[in-house]
């Protein structure tokens, strides 16, 4: 927009500048009385002044007309950038959500196994050792019927 303003500026300069030195110099050049010529540059400047008013018009309307479109673009980028701005944030939101309810899943499996395997290992530890009392329980068994037999047989032999 900027470009466009220094353009059409520096174009209108061009124009008031060309036509001011073309009016003099066909006034200078023309073979014309001090008063004819007086008269004349006059009526050449109530004509520029006019045309530069009129120029001056159209750029303050042209100008404006930039500045509005400019602040309406302004206000349009700012907008959607808010609307990204915000979208992001929730898509964000929502990911860090799946992200924790994922992990909170994971942590609840996680420990449901932990304490499904510990179990089982009381339970193991509890069958080996009621085996373990039952197998030590029938060697004692063993044991003592054997040393009864023996002291049977011993008092038998120590009787004849």
């Amino acid at each position: 927009m900027n470009n466009q303003e220094n353009g059409t500026g520096n174009f209108l300069t061009g124009i008031l500048v060309g036509s001011i030195v073309g009016a003099a110099t066909a006034l200078l050049i023309a073979p014309k009385s001090g008063r004819e010529l007086r008269s004349d540059l006059s009526e050449q400047v109530d004509i520029l002044r006019e045309k530069s008013g009129e120029w001056k018009e159209t750029v303050m309307e042209k100008s404006s007309d930039l500045t509005s479109t400019a602040m309406e673009k302004t206000n349009q980028i700012r907008q959607t950038a808010m609307e990204k701005g915000n979208s992001l944030a929730e898509t964000v939101k929502d990911k860090a959500d799946q992200i924790r309810n994922t992990a909170k899943t994971s942590v609840d499996e996680v420990a449901e196994n932990a304490k499904k395997g510990a179990d089982d290992l009381q339970e193991t530890v509890h069958k080996t050792v009621d085996l373990t009392a039952d197998n030590t329980k029938k060697a004692v068994d063993r044991a003592q019927s054997s040393a009864s037999q023996t002291e049977d047989e011993i008092s038998k032999k120590a009787n004849q």
